[in-house]
């Protein structure tokens, strides 16, 4: 009997776990899912940055406009929108040349005797203009190539707020609430900070203040060669006006021409 009675309990048991019960090895119960992690960012809408990835994250898009350009903070007189120069194909190096126009004066010399016959190759003296153009040459501005995205969902609120001086590009009329306008860095190309080197200082030319490429030119100076050549002369007098055989240099300015860096002007916000 003692041993039935042991058999029978444990059908029971088993009996009452498989049932759905209090037991442990029954079905489990579903239960409401816990608060779910928030998606989106606290940056606002209208946001434009570059991103070090192939596609913008969750609450951005590509943003167009600044396919094949920098980025420069805009200005009243460059205002957000603008743009200069040509998009950039891919890993594209942009070239230019310069045109060069130059006189040199050359020298005459006389000789004692009257010209002959078969002078037909020396040359005259005086003022010998030339206009030339020099070869191409790249612009060599080094440049990286990254996704561009715009923020286009509202900001989602966290415990950790965004630091303050942060700089953001903005494709909006004025900057959003909790931000204005940066100082010191309309018209400029951003750089990032040198070891050691003191910050928020601006540096070489003027700002950018219209949608026109910058130009340059440059100080040439070279030399112009007369070769010698024999003259013939019969008697009488005088064989005079020819070029004198020599070394002549000279040193003009180029025309200018420009370094063609493709921007878009967009307006540039810190956080307050």
């Amino acid at each position: 009997m003692k041993t039935r009675v042991t058999l029978v309990s444990l059908l029971l048991v088993s009996f009452w776990g498989c049932s759905g019960g209090d037991g442990t090895t029954g079905v489990p119960i579903a239960t409401d899912p816990g608060p779910q992690p928030l998606r989106g960012d606290t940056l606002p809408e209208g946001a434009v940055s570059f991103f070090k990835k192939l596609a913008c994250p969750e609450g951005w898009k590509p943003y167009e406009p600044a396919t094949g350009r920098t980025i420069v903070a805009a200005s009243e007189e460059f205002p957000s929108g603008a743009t200069v120069g040509e998009p950039l194909a891919s890993q594209e190096e942009r070239t230019h040349s310069h045109a060069i126009a130059a006189t040199v004066e050359i020298p005459a010399v006389s000789y004692v005797g009257a010209p002959g016959g078969g002078n037909a190759g020396v040359g005259q003296a005086g003022a010998v203009s030339f206009a030339t153009t020099s070869e191409l040459a790249s612009d060599d501005i080094p440049y990286v190539q990254l996704l561009v995205c715009r923020k286009n969902e509202p900001s989602v609120k966290r415990a950790t707020p965004l630091p303050s001086r942060l700089l953001m590009f903005f494709d909006l009329p004025e900057c959003p609430a909790g931000w204005k306008p940066a100082e010191g860095t309309t018209g400029r190309l951003l750089v990032g900070l040198p070891q050691d080197a003191p910050a928020d200082r601006p540096f070489g030319g003027d700002p950018f203040t219209s949608p026109a490429l910058r130009s340059h030119g440059h100080a040439v100076s070279s030399t112009l060669e007369t070769p010698s050549h024999g003259i013939a002369l019969a008697g009488g007098c005088c064989g005079d006006g020819y070029a004198k055989n020599g070394t002549y240099e000279f040193a003009v300015e180029t025309e200018p021409s420009e370094v063609d860096m493709p921007m878009l002007a967009l307006l540039q916000c810190e956080k307050e």
